[in-house]
């Protein structure tokens, strides 16, 4: 998975990247922070953001519900799915992505059947 997130930050920051990654900073704190913090970024910045990365349920519903609201041109997916682009662009092989998502599950700690199926 290290790997894998190296990989990721190289593509970042090629300058031909149409890539770039902004680091929501959860404010304030609570256990809703980080869906919070979001939501500002992307009321702020929707133009700048192509694709929203996160797995929790609620989050996901509640940021689908702003982009749809808004009629952004955001994408919401799971945090597996920038492994998915290493896959897919061959910069990772089939078993290193397998590898990388199980490992990402297990560490996140990510044990229920829909959370699992989503990833």
């Amino acid at each position: 998975m290290k790997q894998g997130s190296y990989c990721v930050l190289e593509q970042l920051d090629e300058d031909s990247s149409p890539w770039s990654c902004v680091t929501v900073v959860p404010r304030p704190h609570g256990p809703d922070a980080g869906e919070q913090s979001l939501e500002q970024e992307l009321t702020e910045h929707a133009s700048s953001d192509q694709i929203v990365t996160i797995l929790d349920s609620a989050s996901t519903r509640s940021i689908r519900r702003l982009i749809d609201d808004n009629a952004y041109d955001i994408d919401v997916v799971g945090p597996p799915y920038l492994l998915y682009i290493l896959l897919d662009n061959d910069l990772i092989s089939k078993p290193e992505f397998c590898e990388a998502t199980v490992e990402m599950i297990q560490t996140e700690g990510w044990t229920g059947y829909e959370v699992v199926k989503n990833a």
